[in-house]
């Protein structure tokens, strides 16, 4: 008899996929194939490696960083509607949310593991307003109403 682990699934390969999916990237939970998924998951274990690097030694790691993010910004232009020239622009890309969210959700867990009380309870609240952040920016990506800025790392 085969036994099968669910899986997290986005609602669609050729969609954003929303908070709840990018949150369970980061831990590492299985997931459908997806290019956002697939560096999330890359991005938040590159933080936590950076956490234990000495900065003299963490370019690497940064270039790597900034690769990931620039590829979830081509796949997002590639997918994502053609936004109208009169839609807001939002202040970073996505691929910099997403890295932004990778580095909090490392945070929360460090501090998860070990820390006081207070600085726990703060970190679950920074990233769970920036989660919220990112999953109104997917819904105005794709309703048409948000653009993203060209932007070089």
């Amino acid at each position: 008899m085969k036994v099968s682990h669910p899986v997290r699934r986005s609602a669609c390969p050729t969609m954003l996929p929303g908070r709840e999916v990018l949150l369970a990237a980061f831990r590492g939970l299985p997931h459908d194939d997806h290019p956002i998924l697939d560096a999330a998951g890359e991005l938040a274990v590159l933080h936590q490696v950076r956490e234990r690097t000495p900065a003299s030694e963490s370019a690497g790691i940064d270039r790597r960083r900034a690769q990931l993010m620039r590829a979830i910004d081509r796949w997002v232009i590639l997918a994502a509607p053609v936004p109208p020239a009169a839609a807001d622009e939002h202040s970073e890309t996505l691929g910099g949310l997403v890295d932004r969210l990778a580095r909090h959700c490392s945070k929360a867990f460090v501090a998860l593991a070990g820390a006081a009380e207070p600085v726990c309870s703060d970190e679950w609240v920074r990233l769970d307003d920036l989660a919220d952040s990112y999953q109104r920016l997917v819904e105005d990506l794709w309703a048409g109403v948000r653009s993203l800025p060209a932007h070089t790392y």
